[in-house]
């Protein structure tokens, strides 16, 4: 994949990208804790933990992916004090998070997963803890399609976009949505979900 062989050429371009062009870190900084305890549901190589860890040094980053390469890139590239790295599923992660956070996740889960990661969710957060959800709106996605088809090379059966709508509904079986937004940043239209438990 086109992120690993970044991450060691030129590590500074792929956290640029990722960080300034693919994402809005400032509203993210607005809707992340600064502090506790953070679940980075599919962080790949550590580029946004390693953002936000340096930002908020009181804050606890357990990064965690499926994907057994990421996670030596990310302990080499993006090691800090307040962050781990571990190669595991949500479903079989322990303990209680004050924050969990899918970036750019569902779009690559297919639908007859997504229950599955929401329940698993639902169990990890603390009370009053949320999950926070940024992902690519499809309407209007095409952009995102392309680079993850035709750069990162993920076959078109397997990218998933969903309209903010249709991912409220559905995070709604499990949890209580408490925040939408849609915004528009520069080549992508994507939308933020904010959800707790729904027994508080």
């Amino acid at each position: 994949m086109l992120q690993y062989t970044l991450i060691k050429r030129a590590g500074w371009f792929l956290r640029w990208y990722r960080t300034f062009v693919t994402l809005d870190m400032g509203q993210l900084h607005k809707l992340l804790p600064a502090s506790g305890t953070l679940l980075d549901v599919g962080c790949g190589v550590g580029v946004v933990d390693h953002a936000l860890a340096r930002r908020n040094p009181n804050l606890k980053i357990h990064g965690i992916d499926i994907t057994a390469e990421c996670i030596p890139l990310a302990r080499e590239f993006h090691a800090l004090p307040n962050v781990n790295y571990e190669c595991r599923r949500i479903e079989d992660v322990e303990g209680q998070y004050d924050c969990l956070l899918f970036i750019d996740v569902f779009h690559h889960v297919p639908p007859v997963h997504r229950d599955s990661i929401l329940q698993a969710a639902a169990r990890l957060l603390k009370p009053g803890g949320y999950l926070l959800i940024k992902d690519i709106s499809r309407r209007g996605g095409w952009v995102s399609f392309a680079l993850d088809h035709y750069v990162s090379k993920y076959p078109a059966n397997e990218i998933f976009l969903e309209n903010l709508e249709d991912m409220k509904t559905l995070v709604s079986r499990h949890l209580k949505v408490v925040h939408t937004e849609k915004r528009y940043r520069f080549p992508f239209p994507r939308y933020y979900i904010k959800a707790m438990r729904k027994d508080g």
